[in-house]
């Protein structure tokens, strides 16, 4: 059964795409971490690093890329960014499927997951959305991080364009 989403307006701004990161990198993949934060705020892919450099920068040295992101400074950046979250607990270590399944409220969620961050988008109980380095939009599935286990969790405002 598809997903019910509104389709695409030509008119606001749509969300960025993981290609779209990958081209400012020059064609290199973008790595989780500062993709994950460039879409939840609506930034460059540049401007993310920027912002979890700023947030940590004992981590995260200038002269270095950002391959490794710890989930605080995740947390830092998007703040950084007026992004406000709000941390949910996570009960044992649930697959994300299990998650989203036993009743992860609707809305847009940052999670990581097993040594990786995503977006969520949860549209009713059982369905939701992922976005991260690689995927953009995909029905979660075991394909797409759904058997990951789950390890942190934060409510999110929607991503701009997502609204």
């Amino acid at each position: 059964m598809p997903l019910a989403w509104p389709a695409n307006d030509d008119h606001r701004p749509r969300m960025r795409r993981p290609e779209e990161y990958a081209g400012e990198r020059g064609g290199c993949a973008p790595w989780c971490g500062p993709a994950t934060v460039a879409t939840a705020a609506g930034v460059t892919y540049a401007s993310a690093c920027d912002l979890l450099a700023r947030t940590a920068p004992e981590r995260y040295p200038p002269e270095q890329e950002i391959v490794t992101a710890w989930w605080r400074d995740l947390i830092g950046a998007l703040n950084l960014a007026g992004v406000r979250t709000e941390p949910y607990p996570v009960e044992g270590r649930p697959s994300l499927m299990q998650a989203v399944r036993h009743g992860l409220p609707e809305g847009w969620w940052l999670a990581r997951v097993t040594d990786h961050f995503c977006l969520l988008e949860i549209a009713r109980r059982g369905q939701a959305r992922v976005y991260d380095n690689r995927l953009h939009a995909a029905p979660l599935g075991a394909r797409t991080h759904g058997r990951r286990r789950l390890t942190h969790l934060a409510r999110v405002p929607a991503p701009p364009g997502a609204e």
